[in-house]
């Protein structure tokens, strides 16, 4: 038979999260045709952590990957 879920049960289960999670979309030249494409990569952040700056090298990062594919 199935345990049954309390209203604690659930209170306790969200407490549990430390990271945040970012969904970072970005542009990208397509190395085929030179058009403009849009990629997008979600990234998991503690919160220490500066968004601003992982974000940035993940755009960075991201785009010379895909532009660099042929």
């Amino acid at each position: 038979m199935a345990k049954k879920q309390t209203f604690g049960d659930k209170v306790k289960k969200g407490q549990g999260e430390l990271a945040k999670s970012i969904k970072v979309i970005y542009t990208y030249t397509s190395p085929k045709n030179g058009q403009m494409k849009f990629a997008e990569k979600i990234i998991s952040l503690m919160p220490d952590e500066n968004e601003d700056q992982i974000v940035s090298a993940e755009i960075k990062n991201g785009r010379a990957m895909l532009e660099a594919k042929a």
